[in-house]
């Protein structure tokens, strides 16, 4: 495989995986500002999502800077969430 190719596919991971970040960030703030059963299971569940996300990113590419970052990011909206228990 070619570097370009290899380069192309390592951007697509990281987009993927912040995007589903970002998603779980969006979704613990609604559970934050409304903490229905609903917006809590929906946090919970993006907060699945990107654990999946991030264990595959961390198999397919090890363990690259972007990456550790946005487990950082998830872990501490993890911990935001769980504020509300």
């Amino acid at each position: 495989m070619d570097h370009t190719q290899m380069s192309w596919k390592e951007d697509n991971v990281i987009a993927r995986l912040h995007n589903s970040v970002d998603n779980v960030t969006l979704a613990v703030g609604q559970a934050l500002t409304n903490p229905t059963d609903r917006s809590i299971q929906n946090a919970e569940d993006m907060i699945e999502r990107a654990n999946k996300s991030i264990a595959m990113a961390l198999e397919s590419r090890g363990n690259l800077e972007p990456i550790s970052t946005l487990q950082e990011q998830l872990h501490q909206n993890v911990e935001k969430l769980h504020t509300l228990h």
